[in-house]
């Protein structure tokens, strides 16, 4: 018989080995990783199914106008193949880019969601390192290809600076 949402919860703290704290309001147990100063949070809400995993990979800051960088993290978001089945998204309140996973509650143990916490702060660690190898990567394109881009090429030279427009995405 599956474990009620909070009782789950505080079973699987006590199996970790990680400095966490439950808060009992919200259902949630916050995981603080040692390596990287990094906060993992486990939710259960009230009348939910489904449990969820999620941390900030980090701001998105700056890069949120880079059209190259957020279709690389698109494309590494696909299929969960890169991410292992994580999924990334924006939360907008916070400009942090998340990294997210949501379990059925129905068959969980404490033991089997030790596994999964471990399995998603690995696999959220090995996405740090990918999204900032993409930042520096996407950002070296971006000064290339501003370098080599001229506003007089684009007016052809001869027109009026109000027929460029500038989209953001």
């Amino acid at each position: 018989m599956p474990l009620a949402g909070e009782e789950l919860l505080q079973e699987t703290a006590k199996l970790l080995r990680l400095p966490m704290r439950f808060d009992a309001k919200v259902n949630r147990l916050t995981i603080r990783d040692k390596v990287e100063s990094r906060q993992f949070h486990i939710e259960l809400p009230a009348k939910s199914q489904l449990l969820y995993l999620y941390a900030a990979l980090r701001k998105l800051g700056p890069e949120r106008d880079n059209p190259t960088f957020l279709r690389a993290l698109m494309e590494l978001n696909l299929f969960g193949l890169q991410t292992s089945t994580a999924t990334l998204s924006l939360d907008g309140a916070t400009d942090a880019l998340l990294v997210h996973l949501s379990y059925p509650v129905e068959f969980l143990t404490p033991q089997l969601l030790v596994n999964i916490i471990g399995n998603f702060v690995a696999a959220a660690r090995k996405l740090r390192g990918k999204v900032e190898n993409l930042v520096i990567v996407t950002n070296q394109e971006l000064r290339r290809s501003k370098s080599h881009f001229s506003v007089a090429d684009a007016l052809d030279k001869d027109k009026i600076k109000e027929n460029v427009r500038i989209i953001r995405i």
